[in-house]
C-alpha cells in the first residue's frame, strides 16, 4: 500500500461511526479523494476538527490502495492559513457557494495541476478580497471555472448582430433565435465584459448579476451531466441583501 503526501481542498465532511469523519478533498496528486479521517471527533482532538471545515487547505498523506473507494489518512496538517474565510460570515457564504459547485462540476479521480492551482489561487483570493467586490468575484470565478472544465464560453460578442449568450452553443447569437436557452441582453453584457477583461468592475444593475449566476449555473448543467441544482446559492443572497 503506498502512502502519498499532496496537498488537498477539503470540500465535504460526513460523520463516520462514533469520532471519525470521511473528508471528500479535491488532491492535487489524485483529483477527488475521500478519506477516513480517524479520531477526529474525539473530546481529545480539539484542533483536528477544524482542519476539516470545508474550503481548508491540507497538506495530507494518506494510504492509497488502487481500486479502493476509501483511503485512511496518516496525518495532515495546514498548507495555507486564512485570515477571513471561516470566520467573516459573507467570505465564508461566498466560499460555500462556490466549493458546492466545485463539488457538482468536478468528477475527475486522477490528478489535473492546473485545475487544482487554480482553485488554491482562488480561495486565497477570496480570503483576502474586499467584501464589496465578492459578486464580481464569484461570477468571475464560474466562467474561470468553466474554462478550466472544458467549455469556455466563446466571446464572438455583437451588440447589434449576436447580443445574447447561447447556453447550449456556449456562444453569443441573434436576440431571436432558441429563446429558452438564450441569456438576456442584460447578464449577456456583463458575460462578454468578464470574457474580455481580467479586472475592471462589471457593468449592469444588481438584477443582470443576479441573473447572471442563474445563468451561468444554467450553462453548467446544461454541459455537465448530473450538475444538480446549487442549494447554497439562496442562504448566499440573503446574507448579501
Amino acid at each position: 500500500m503506498q502512502i502519498v503526501e499532496s496537498e488537498a481542498i477539503v470540500l465535504r465532511t460526513l460523520k463516520y461511526g462514533e469520532t471519525s469523519v470521511i473528508a471528500e478533498l479535491y488532491t492535487q496528486s489524485h483529483g477527488l479523494k475521500s478519506c477516513i479521517v480517524n479520531g477526529i471527533r474525539s473530546t481529545k482532538n480539539k484542533s483536528g476538527s477544524s482542519a476539516f471545515q470545508v474550503m481548508n487547505m491540507l497538506e495530507i498523506a494518506f494510504y492509497n490502495k488502487e481500486g479502493d473507494a476509501l483511503c485512511r489518512t496518516k496525518e495532515y496538517h495546514y498548507a495555507v492559513k486564512y485570515h477571513h474565510l471561516g470566520s467573516d460570515v459573507i467570505r465564508t457564504s461566498v466560499g460555500v457557494f462556490l466549493v458546492e459547485c466545485v463539488r457538482n462540476a468536478i468528477l475527475e479521480k486522477e490528478e489535473n495541476p492546473a485545475l487544482f492551482a487554480f482553485l488554491k489561487s482562488r480561495f486565497i483570493a477570496l480570503d483576502q478580497s474586499p467584501v464589496g467586490q465578492l459578486t464580481e468575484f464569484y461570477l468571475r470565478f464560474l466562467v474561470e471555472l468553466s474554462t478550466y472544465l472544458g467549455f469556455a464560453p466563446l466571446n464572438n460578442f455583437d451588440a447589434d448582430l449576436l447580443p445574447c449568450f447561447h447556453l447550449i452553443h456556449g456562444k453569443f447569437e441573434a436576440s431571436h433565435k432558441d429563446p429558452a436557452y438564450l441569456m438576456d441582453e442584460g447578464p449577456s453584457r456583463i458575460l462578454h465584459f468578464i470574457l474580455g477583461h481580467d479586472t475592471g468592475s462589471l457593468p449592469g444593475s444588481k438584477v443582470e448579476k443576479d441573473q447572471l449566476t442563474d445563468d451561468l449555473l444554467r450553462y453548467f448543467a446544461c454541459h455537465l451531466e448530473g450538475f444538480r441544482p446549487v442549494k447554497s446559492l439562496e442562504v448566499l443572497r440573503t446574507i448579501m441583501r
